[in-house]
């Protein structure tokens, strides 16, 4: 059996344990000794992409900074696509905002071609009333959950959509029984390059025993 040079072993593993998360086709790409090219590259394109999504959001001058580079979500990325989430904060007129993101980067062109957003920022908490028998029970409720069936509905409907972004502040929740409830919000999205800016509604159909998103419908 022919053995290895034991010269060649590190350079090896150093490879597979950077790139494990892409094709070997992908990592064909990134110049020789420089195996963080790719993702660095992937994570620029992010963050322009959610800085020029934040900006054509509002009227007024924003300023955006991110706290860290995105990180690569290995089990979401493709041979042809790798995809990173991160976290942004950008001050405008209404103060303060966390932002959260998700985005799809091409290999080939190193050019973002998807971007989801969604306002994480914390709702500042009140003393709330004793609980009702009768309240409905948000214990299983999950908007995120519903916001992911937006936008796979989006997708169906505008293949090449971008800039995805849901507004928090409209978040509204009705339970009719303890099998059905329904929680509504908006959001913005491009439906194609070159495309405005185009508001949409959509209504979630979950039950609330376990959290299961049954039905989601969009409106324009």
């Amino acid at each position: 059996m022919r053995r290895i040079p034991l010269s060649l072993r590190p350079a090896f593993s150093v490879a597979f344990i950077c790139l494990s998360t892409l094709s070997l086709s992908a990592y064909a790409q990134v110049p020789t000794g420089k195996p963080d090219a790719a993702g660095a590259a992937a994570a620029e394109a992010c963050e322009r992409a959610a800085r020029q999504a934040l900006a054509g959001n509002t009227l007024h001058p924003v300023e955006v900074t991110f706290n860290a580079a995105p990180t690569v979500q290995p089990n979401l990325s493709s041979d042809s696509q790798i995809v990173l989430r991160g976290v942004a904060r950008w001050r405008g007129a209404s103060g303060v905002r966390s932002i959260s993101y998700n985005c799809n980067v091409d290999l080939r062109t190193f050019e973002a071609v998807g971007l989801v957003m969604r306002d994480s920022t914390p709702i500042a908490s009140e003393a709330a009333p004793a609980r009702a028998p009768a309240e409905p029970d948000l214990s299983e409720l999950s908007p995120a959950a519903c916001e992911s069936s937006a936008v796979s509905a989006l997708k169906q409907r505008w293949p090449r959509v971008s800039q995805i972004s849901f507004d928090i502040a409209t978040r509204s929740f009705r339970q009719q029984s303890t099998s059905r409830a329904e929680l509504h919000g908006s959001g913005r999205a491009v439906p194609a390059p070159h495309s405005p800016s185009t508001f949409f509604g959509f209504d979630c159909e979950i039950d609330p025993r376990d959290g299961r998103v049954l039905r989601t419908s969009l409106s324009w």
